[in-house]
């Protein structure tokens, strides 16, 4: 049955998305961009863009952030395709957090394809946008702590529950042996 592959195929892609693996991949490539976009400022502020070289580089730090911006909006598309488009609107958890990476994600790819040349100057916008990246990243390591934290407090319940069958054990254990 189609309907039933397509539930299964957005499952599975759910799952590998929310999964550790894939969210120490997102804050990675979230540093190397943050460190693409300093030194990004950084260049300009020292107008070190002036020799061949120099540009060279910057055109190949532009580029690569371009690839990693892609993979953030890579990383959208297949939320809304696994999860829906309520999975960035009020009610989901951190729906706030998705909804606003979304905007700034987006915006950040339309400015980075779209700007050229001269406009590009104009990309300190997009420097600030693109600074949300550490908003994100903080974001995620609290998260992750959050749900780790979580799992712990579950696992603890669980024990808890069975030394307390443990213990009632004991005590009939106990109560048996006193009445010898």
């Amino acid at each position: 049955d189609n309907a039933s592959c397509i539930k299964r195929t957005r499952h599975r892609i759910g799952k590998a998305i929310e999964n550790k693996a894939a969210h120490i991949t997102i804050l990675v490539l979230t540093l190397c961009d943050i460190i693409l976009v300093m030194l990004q400022i950084g260049a300009s502020l020292l107008h070190l863009d002036e020799t061949e070289h120099e540009h060279w580089v910057l055109a190949l730090f532009g580029h690569l952030s371009l690839a990693i911006i892609s993979v953030f909006m890579l990383e959208i598309l297949l939320k809304i395709f696994a999860f829906g488009p309520r999975y960035f609107w009020i009610g989901t958890p951190h729906w706030i957090l998705h909804l606003v990476d979304a905007i700034i994600v987006l915006t950040s790819f339309l400015l980075e394809i779209f700007l050229k040349g001269a406009e590009q100057e104009l990309s300190s916008l997009l420097i600030v946008f693109r600074l949300w990246r550490v908003v994100k990243l903080t974001g995620t390591v609290a998260i992750e702590v959050s749900e780790h934290d979580q799992a712990h407090v579950a696992l603890l319940e669980v024990r808890v529950k069975e030394l307390e069958q443990e213990l009632k054990e004991s005590y009939l254990k106990i109560q048996r042996l006193e009445g010898f």
